[in-house]
């Protein structure tokens, strides 16, 4: 098998799937490739890099061509959930992306339209710019607590958990999540009618 950038990627992302993002190393995908791990140096950078070229992969895979129609809040609910449709195709997603810093092709065109669907609904760009930053970072931070709840991963907190959960909270469901989504849309709706 001829060695690839796209090749050591895939099997990272085959990897961080059994073992999680702090169990991912360049030699574990070394041996999942049946190369030894200086041969990856030719591809990926160190760590960093493999994460940044895992995150990049994600957005490709999960959102890259997203073309999403309608009002810009319509538009902004599409991205959110096609982004955390993407960060929950892998174990450790959110954190991925979390961690990594990517300036792919399909980050930027995401960006792009979001920035450009927000100033023509009548933000000015710094805000269309923090109203993006807000939202991703709302599915991320969702994500990541969805993800933690795995059992493959540490268990919840034991006093936090049983209190949401008693109140009926329902705190990693889509329904609490489209719920917190509608909260931040409105908000953003507000302060573009306010501005």
């Amino acid at each position: 098998m001829k060695l690839s950038r796209d090749a050591v990627v895939q099997a990272a992302l085959e990897l961080l799937d059994e073992v999680g993002l702090a169990d991912l190393t360049l030699r574990g995908v070394a041996e999942r490739l049946h190369v030894q791990a200086p041969a990856l140096y030719w591809h990926v950078r160190n760590r960093q890099d493999l994460v940044d070229q895992m995150a990049a992969a994600m957005i490709r895979d999960g959102i890259g061509g997203i073309a999403p129609d309608g009002a810009w809040m319509d538009q902004l609910g599409d991205i959110a959930r096609a982004y955390r449709q993407t960060l929950l195709s892998h174990r450790d997603g959110a954190r991925v992306l979390a961690e990594a810093c990517t300036a792919d092709p399909a980050v930027n065109r995401l960006a792009e339209l979001s920035l450009r669907m927000l100033t023509s609904a009548g933000f000015t760009t710094p805000d269309a710019m923090r109203a993006l930053v807000c939202l991703l970072s709302y599915v991320t931070g969702f994500v990541a607590d969805e993800q933690a709840a795995q059992p493959h991963t540490e268990k919840p907190d034991p006093v936090l958990f049983p209190l949401l959960t008693a109140a009926g909270a329902g705190h990693r469901t889509t329904e609490t999540f489209e719920f917190g989504l509608e909260l931040l849309l409105s908000g953003l709706r507000l302060a573009r009618l306010s501005s």
